[in-house]
């Protein structure tokens, strides 16, 4: 069979604000990491043609979407579903049956997990693979060649007779080195980049899967925490580095689960890799001066923190399991050392109850003193104890998730909490973070000097005008020129 994987574009994603708008090109690009896990694994054990299309970091309209469905004329079309963007998603989906009726079309990703019905009830999704799809997908490919019971599959949804048929959740791959290596051969490599590196082209690796933590916002806790071996991770950065990539993320949450890990692997990286600078997202918890001074000896240049909130209330009620004086003490650490740190805040949580709370948020982002912030608004995805709490007070619809997969609609607004707040009044105050934050003459001197080529300048220069508000405009006239494009398709 002839596989076509897709990476779907997100111009038209569910939003919380309509003024402040971001693409992959403001904020830079990463690869479908999923797919590639995918396609690494049917290409070691199966025979069928496998190809994978990142529209989203190719920046593609509907009218070249298809046309490179009706070039390569596959069998089936697979797309990893995401819930805030499924309306670009399922136009994906109405492209391939229409570029080629007889093609067969399959969602993956956690969104299908949680809205198999939702997501079945379209007519151009044939199947759905639940959980981690390496296995569960190759086995679906064989059953449909061979012609044999769907029902045989373990963890898959397709419709029998007009009625959904799901065959059950399956596990967790406990052995991850035991997978093939990611088909980053497929990708576009060159196009993945992030704003805030070097401008350079990124190799993005992960390291481990699941997260032991029970943060209320995240719609995807309690997964069994497993690792890859360092050995492993070695292998896959050696196909970056011959490649002639000299920098990396490690892209897991979970990157830094203990000291000692960190350390092992940023020894292999010095071994095998002694040119490279490399990044990672972490805990602020597991931080200490050996670590980084071992990493930062194998060529680490920055750290990614998800602190989230500014306060030890908050940080409570959300249960980050962290608090205020490990977040200063990490990131002094890191200045200390001379390392860039990134953190990621949340505004609009429950517990901001007015103006000043969100303001207090912000002063203390720049009292920890990191080198970069990310400020988004709360959205209550379904399925987490803060969705249920808003439920349960009458201040989120349980409905709208449900409603928006059945029928979704471009560029529509979230529910978001406004017990408090207004969503006028959020996304003001995302603008102030922003502005704030990055303004500072320090922080303006250092993007400056940071600058290294015509390109990275551009990247720069366009997260800028984001922050300034003027992003969306970009925004706003390539959602006019792909809808455009859709009609002419």
């Amino acid at each position: 069979m002839k596989v076509l994987l897709i990476n779907a574009p997100s111009v038209h994603a569910a939003v919380t604000t309509a003024d402040w708008d971001t693409t992959a090109e403001d904020i830079g690009a990463f690869p479908p990491i999923g797919l590639s896990y995918l396609a690494g694994y049917l290409q070691k054990y199966t025979d069928h043609q496998v190809s994978i299309l990142d529209s989203l970091a190719l920046r593609m309209d509907a009218h070249q979407i298809e046309k490179h469905i009706r070039k390569v004329q596959p069998d089936l079309v697979g797309v990893t579903a995401f819930t805030p963007t499924f309306y670009d998603v399922l136009q994906v989906c109405k492209l391939a049956k229409k570029s080629r009726p007889d093609c067969l079309v399959c969602l993956g990703g956690s969104h299908v997990d949680t809205f198999t019905e939702e997501t079945m009830s379209h007519p151009e999704v044939d199947f759905c693979v639940h959980g981690e799809g390496e296995v569960i997908f190759a086995e679906l490919l064989q059953t449909i060649e061979k012609g044999t019971p769907l029902a045989e599959v373990k963890g898959i949804s397709f419709k029998q007779d007009g009625q959904l048929v799901s065959t059950g959740q399956p596990g967790y791959h406990k052995d991850l080195n035991a997978l093939p290596p990611p088909a980053f051969n497929l990708l576009p490599l060159d196009r993945y980049k992030s704003a805030i590196g070097t401008g350079a082209t990124v190799g993005v690796i992960a390291s481990s899967r699941g997260c032991p933590y029970h943060c209320t916002y995240c719609n995807r806790p309690y997964q069994t925490y497993r690792q890859y071996s360092v050995e492993r991770i070695m292998q896959e950065m050696r196909f970056h580095y011959q490649r002639s990539t000299r920098e990396f993320l490690f892209f897991d949450d979970m990157f830094n689960i203990t000291p000692r890990r960190v350390i092992e692997i940023s020894q292999a990286i010095n071994a095998n890799f002694p040119d490279i600078i490399w990044s990672f997202r972490g805990r602020v918890d597991q931080i200490t001066e050996e670590m980084v001074q071992v990493a930062m000896n194998s060529g680490l240049r920055q750290i990614l923190f998800g602190v989230e909130a500014g306060s030890d209330e908050d940080l409570k009620a959300i249960r980050k399991n962290i608090t205020t004086q490990q977040v200063i003490k990490a990131i002094a650490i890191c200045k200390k050392m001379g390392l860039e740190t990134s953190t990621n805040w949340i505004i609009g949580l429950p517990t901001h109850k007015s103006r000043q709370d969100i303001i207090d948020l912000l002063k203390f982002a720049i009292k920890a003193g990191t080198d970069y912030a990310q400020f988004n608004i709360l959205i209550p995805y379904i399925e987490t104890p803060i969705f249920a709490e808003g439920v349960a007070k009458g201040i989120l619809p349980a409905d709208f998730w449900p409603l928006y997969v059945r029928h979704p609609r471009p560029n529509v607004l979230i529910p978001i909490w406004e017990e408090n707040l207004t969503r006028e009044e959020l996304s003001q105050l995302l603008k102030t973070c922003y502005r704030r934050f990055y303004l500072q003459p320090n922080k303006v001197l250092k993007q400056v000097l940071s600058v290294r080529t015509p390109s990275h300048f551009v990247t720069k220069f366009k997260g800028m005008l984001t922050i300034l508000g003027f992003g969306g405009l970009d925004q706003k006239k390539r959602n006019k020129e792909l809808s455009a494009a859709e009609r002419r398709s």
